[in-house]
């Protein structure tokens, strides 16, 4: 897939997350809501992989994960999502949200308790995980 898909995928997931919620399907806006940061991993993935180039097979397999943890390594973010932790407890917060989502939550029933913590943590302007992805991709 090109970067650019992946980022109007991600951008469209989270927008399809917000109708499904606002229309109180919170189990599936759960769900949907989770593949905004995986796609939106997946383009800074992207970015680092030249055109003329064939990247390495190890990380082509990896990048198949759904493990956002592992994502932000293979996207090259590791180091400034460390310190943007470390800087902003807010956003290490809206993190350890999200980093609880994962594609098995399809089986699982959300509150909307649940499904509206995610869906800040995932958008919010200032401190939202989502948004910081965005500086990268």
């Amino acid at each position: 897939m090109r970067r650019l898909d992946l980022q109007n995928l991600a951008n469209t997931k989270l927008d399809a997350a917000q109708i499904l919620a606002n229309n109180r399907h919170w189990s599936n806006a759960y769900y949907l809501a989770g593949y905004s940061i995986e796609l939106a991993l997946k383009a800074c993935v992207a970015r680092q992989i030249s055109a003329d180039t064939i990247p390495e097979k190890n990380l082509i397999n990896r990048v198949y994960t759904h493990d956002i943890n592992i994502l932000i390594g293979l996207a090259g973010l590791k180091f400034d999502f460390d310190d943007k932790k470390r800087a902003d407890v807010s956003f290490a917060a809206n993190w350890g949200i999200c980093a609880q989502w994962s594609p098995d939550s399809r089986y699982q029933d959300k509150s909307a308790a649940e499904t509206t913590y995610l869906l800040v943590a995932i958008s919010e302007n200032t401190h939202g995980v989502l948004p910081w992805i965005k500086k990268y991709w």
